[in-house]
């Protein structure tokens, strides 16, 4: 698995402390939901009695000069904060950007002298004069105060709206978000759970977003990978990797998280580092992960989709907002991306238990929230309409008031005066993206590739200069143990190979925790590791498998195979224990007469000790013979040919197998002939595992298969591929590692 000691290993989430605090927190969940089903504004008021102020004394009462200087300015991108604080530092920079306007949206409570850089700040007052219809209705001592920030500058020509906190400091000193062409893709295909916890791909699966389901912690959990949007084609690219029309940046050093994980993990709270290194990942349709409104950049084609409800608490609007907008983003063809950390988050002070009541209607209703939205659909032309619909149907469940349907009907006509082109509703069909998806998982290469390049990233994350960097993890399976009660038993062909133990060994003890070799020319370096057999040159390496079924009994099972076959653990894991792993065999010959030739393309394979083979009698048992008979449908001799560089043989079998395998070691049966048949006459084929095998050549064997196309064969679903030398390099064995640690288990 991962080779270092550096990351750190993925450990319980809480500790006695922690779980009871869980269990507070939880307790509070269920007296509030008893509230809150009597009155599902009662949490709202319970949050902040005065988030809901009931008119403005603060009318526009005559032309105001101040804002008509402002509305000299303009520009394509935007900037939208609201504040109740003095320009912080991060407001000294972001007022001072170039090539980016910003906009501060005052509240009743945020200072009146408030000055800072280039900002155009829009008072309280001046905010009555803009003629927008949701004025009336934005709450004063409110974040959602922004949403006439978003209007503003979507009225001055915005075509790109940057949405962020006056806590958050951008790293580069600037609006910097890498382009998402080369992005990966990832998705979730379970039904029960269409989240994804996307801190796991930037490498911090022990964390998890503000908003994201409880349900679905799960520190263990692998990231899915597509291949990235650029290797696709284009056609693929719409469905499952559609244009990222919104960006959230990740935020270090103090992110969003929910109040559960900053009551539970304390003393990690303002060290939380993501890998700078990690490619940006964009969420296929379908798929959904929660972000906020504290560093995040919408396109043009996303900017209907920045307002804010305003009947839930402060801790939801923005996540709320979030799952809201990337339903409708799969209406439109769009998707949602995600970036490295691009701000370190200042966080002003918060009060985690005011928050935790916050934030109990993402406790209890996310996992809700998303099975809605996921099965919500619309016969409706264009997007305008899907907006109000969409808030109507949430308001009908109880997720928001009805407030936010009047907000929603507001909105749409706002953005209509200021001449925002809402983009054209495209036919999104979640049964043609999942079908999409499981037509590409198996037929790319590139989803290996996209978990490869991610995995890369975290491990070259690790700076010595930064211990917060420590804790970045490679995400990978949990501690393999399902082969503990299987013997792995690997023969060598020739004997100038045993330096590559160790190397053998670093690829498969993490899942095979009984290994042994076998070979020829043992010498005393490796007496006491290499048990010494003779296979002619490996045409009789059987003898091996045999042999450890004696030496070593007890087993439920014993793989063998050769050391020039790559084999697929985790994909081998998925197969019982109880039955035979093989391919089914080849075509059998008909072998009465063997006084001619082998046939031509036999190659290396022996003809002639099969004549002596079924000259004797006593080989075979009737019962044997008949069930050969009934595959081959030949009464009588013939050969079967059957590749068998690898093959797994049940324990239940072996007191049958193991003395037919010695008969034909005495007749130096060759191995392609000798281990297909005895299955044959042991086990029907219609109780084997017929695993995916694939087989390279040196010089025989179509053009393509050659040794030097390998990679190419290591495909999801393939339990073996023989043959491929760890003898040539390094990078071999980096390339099997990261594989074997990869590879979609199909």
């Amino acid at each position: 698995m991962v080779d270092s000691s550096r990351l750190q290993s993925i450990g319980p989430v809480a500790s006695i402390r922690k779980l009871q605090l869980l269990l507070f927190g939880l307790s509070t969940i269920l007296f509030l939901s008893l509230v809150q089903a009597q009155d599902p504004q009662a949490v709202l008021k319970l949050a902040d009695p005065n988030i809901i102020d009931s008119g403005d004394p603060n009318r526009c009462i005559g032309p105001n000069e101040s804002l008509a200087k402002k509305y000299e300015t303009v520009g394509k991108n935007w900037i939208v904060v609201t504040t109740i604080n003095q320009p912080t530092e991060a407001m000294e920079l972001v007022c001072n950007l170039p090539g980016w306007n910003t906009v501060v949206v005052a509240d009743s409570k945020s200072p009146k002298d408030w000055k800072c850089g280039k900002c155009v700040y829009l008072t309280v007052e001046e905010q009555q004069c803009l003629g927008f219809g949701i004025v009336p209705v934005i709450p004063f001592k409110a974040y959602t105060r922004k949403n006439i920030g978003y209007l503003w500058a979507i009225k001055q020509g915005a075509t790109t709206v940057f949405d962020t906190d006056d806590d958050n400091l951008p790293i580069s000193k600037d609006v910097a978000f890498e382009s998402p062409t080369e992005s990966v893709i990832v998705f979730s295909d379970e039904a029960a759970s269409r989240s994804v916890n996307i801190y796991s791909h930037f490498g911090r699966p022990d964390v998890w977003p503000r908003g994201f389901p409880l349900p679905d912690i799960d520190n263990r959990k692998q990231v899915q990978y597509l291949p990235s949007y650029g290797s696709l084609a284009e056609a693929e690219r719409d469905v499952v990797g559609p244009p990222a029309l919104i960006q959230q940046g990740l935020a270090d050093l103090d992110p969003d998280v929910d109040a559960i994980f900053r009551l539970t993990h304390g003393e990690e709270l303002k060290l939380i580092k993501y890998c700078q290194k990690s490619p940006s990942a964009r969420l296929a349709p379908g798929t959904f992960c929660p972000f906020n409104s504290q560093n995040t950049l919408f396109s043009y084609d996303a900017l209907w989709g920045l307002v804010l409800p305003v009947s839930v608490s402060f801790r939801v609007c923005d996540i709320w907002r979030g799952y809201w907008v990337q339903r409708l983003l799969w209406d439109v063809n769009g998707s949602l991306a995600f970036t490295k950390p691009t701000v370190e988050q200042i966080r002003n002070a918060h009060n985690y238990l005011e928050d935790f009541k916050d934030e109990i209607q993402l406790y209890t209703d996310t996992s809700r929230f998303i099975n809605f939205l996921a099965n919500w659909t619309s016969t409706s032309t264009d997007l305008e309409t899907r907006i109000v619909e969409l808030m109507k149907a949430m308001a009908a469940e109880k997720f928001v008031g009805e407030a936010d349907v009047d907000l929603a009907e507001r909105w749409v006509k706002d953005l209509q005066s200021v001449g925002y082109v809402f983009p054209k509703v495209s036919a999104y069909s979640s049964e043609h993206v999942q079908q999409s998806i499981q037509a590409i998982k198996p037929s790319y290469q590139g989803s290996v590739a996209s978990r490869i390049l991610s995995n890369n990233a975290l491990k070259n994350c690790y700076n010595e200069s930064d211990p917060s960097s420590g804790k970045i993890q490679v995400m990978v399976d949990p501690p393999f143990d399902g082969f503990k009660d299987v013997l792995l038993v690997v023969n060598f062909n020739w004997g100038g190979y045993y330096d590559l133990i160790p190397t053998y060994l670093e690829l498969y003890k993490p899942y095979f925790p009984n290994i042994v070799f076998y070979g020829p020319n043992v010498n005393d370096e490796f007496a006491g590791v290499v048990n010494r057999v003779y296979a002619l040159n490996g045409q009789l390496s059987y003898i091996s498998l045999v042999t450890a079924m004696e030496q070593y009994p007890g087993y439920r099972g014993y793989l063998h195979t050769n050391d020039d076959v790559i084999l697929n653990p985790r994909q081998l894991s998925q197969y019982s224990k109880d039955k035979v792993w093989k391919s089914v065999p080849r075509i059998p010959v008909d072998v009465h007469d063997r006084s001619g030739m082998a046939p031509d393309d036999w190659g290396l394979w022996n003809w002639a000790p099969q004549a002596n083979m079924w000259s004797d009698t006593a080989l075979f048992t009737t019962e044997q013979r008949e069930r050969i008979a009934k595959f081959t449908g030949i009464a009588g001799p013939s050969d079967v040919r059957a590749w068998c560089d690898a093959v797994y043989v049940p324990a239940r079998v072996v007191p049958e197998f193991a003395p037919l395998m010695l008969k034909l070691y005495e007749h130096e049966v060759h191995l392609e002939l000798a281990v297909g048949l005895a299955l044959l006459a042991i086990e029907p084929t219609g109780d084997w595992v017929g695993w995916k095998e694939e087989y390279l050549w040196d010089k025989w064997g179509p053009k393509e298969r050659t040794r030097d196309h390998w990679k190419e064969f290591l495909k999801p679903g393939v339990s073996m591929l023989h043959a491929v030398k760890l003898s040539q390099g390094g990078t071999v064995k980096d390339y099997i590692k990261n594989w074997m640690e990869t590879v979609e288990i199909i």
